[in-house]
């Protein structure tokens, strides 16, 4: 284990809510039913849902946080489904109802991550996708579309993270001073006795009440640990810089990973046609500012055919 890897692991990770619970399976939001899809690979199988037309021709294809937590928390996109866009969610390896592929760290590379979304595209028959990316499903996102960009038709990045564990590590401060801010108001306990201690850290609200679909959230340590392994020292900045297709990308102004994390992130899209937005009163996830950011998605897929 490197030690940049024992110092993200002391930072409590920069990516994703560390919460040990039971998983429970939400199929309709407001009316929005998914349908199951399971995705065969040669090493897993991979629990997809989806909801809205594959036969329109438009279908957006969103990755979950983590590593280790699963779809669940992402129910909410099927708002933008319907007869002219398709939404797809999955379980990364490991994770919710996918399969695991075995505890090593080889199972767990960033491509494997990659070839398990180019499986769940060609198994929904999506010949060109948009891809949405939440926060450690940004990685995923970005890394995608370097070997793939005959199938990203725009990518859409939500408090996501950054092609580089040296840009990650970089943009831990604005993170432990939110949460010794929290600390000295008595929200977060003086000694943090595990991870669910500092989600107040994670919210423009402190006291945000989280939907049902964020509560409980899945977390497979297993993975998170075997993930972060895998990546070691990784950074594929020398290939995002090279990316030339838009991309939206959203940011609560409140998120605890502040503009580091944001700034990082534009910069190694330098040659993408990349449009910025920070919402008001948000921090890490869309569920705190629901009405801007499905506006904001909606509009960009619409100016994005």
């Amino acid at each position: 284990m490197t030690h940049k890897f024992l110092s993200f692991l002391v930072v409590m990770g920069f990516l994703f809510l560390m919460v040990s619970c039971k998983k429970e399976k939400t199929t309709m939001v407001k009316n929005t039913v998914f349908q199951d899809l399971n995705v065969h690979t040669p090493e897993v199988t991979l629990y997809a849902r989806v909801a809205g037309n594959l036969q329109s021709g438009n279908a957006l294809i969103a990755i979950h946080g983590g590593p280790g937590n699963s779809s669940d928390y992402m129910v909410s996109l099927g708002r933008l489904a319907g007869d002219d866009l398709a939404v797809v969610i999955y379980d990364q390896r490991g994770t919710g109802s996918s399969t695991s592929p075995g505890n090593e760290p080889a199972n767990y590379t960033l491509l494997k991550y990659v070839e398990d979304l180019e499986a769940v595209r060609a198994a929904a028959g999506i010949e060109h996708a948009y891809i949405m990316g939440h926060s450690w499903g940004g990685v995923v996102a970005q890394r995608y579309a370097t070997i793939y960009p005959q199938r990203v038709r725009a990518m859409i990045l939500m408090g996501s993270g950054v092609p580089s564990m040296q840009a990650a590590l970089a943009a831990q401060q604005p993170k432990l001073q939110r949460i010794a801010s929290l600390q000295e108001k008595g929200i977060i306990p003086k000694n943090i006795s595990g991870v669910r201690d500092i989600l107040p850290a994670y919210f423009s609200d402190p006291h945000f009440e989280m939907p049902l679909e964020m509560n409980p959230l899945f977390y497979n340590g297993v993975v998170e640990q075997l993930t972060w392994q895998a990546l070691g020292d990784f950074d594929f900045t020398a290939e995002t810089i090279k990316l030339a297709l838009p991309v939206l990308v959203l940011y609560g102004k409140d998120d605890p990973f502040g503009m580091p994390m944001v700034d990082a992130v534009i910069s190694s899209l330098s040659n993408a046609d990349v449009r910025l937005v920070l919402l008001e009163k948000c921090g890490h996830y869309w569920h705190e500012c629901p009405d801007p950011f499905f506006q904001q998605v909606r509009d960009y897929l619409e100016n994005h055919p």
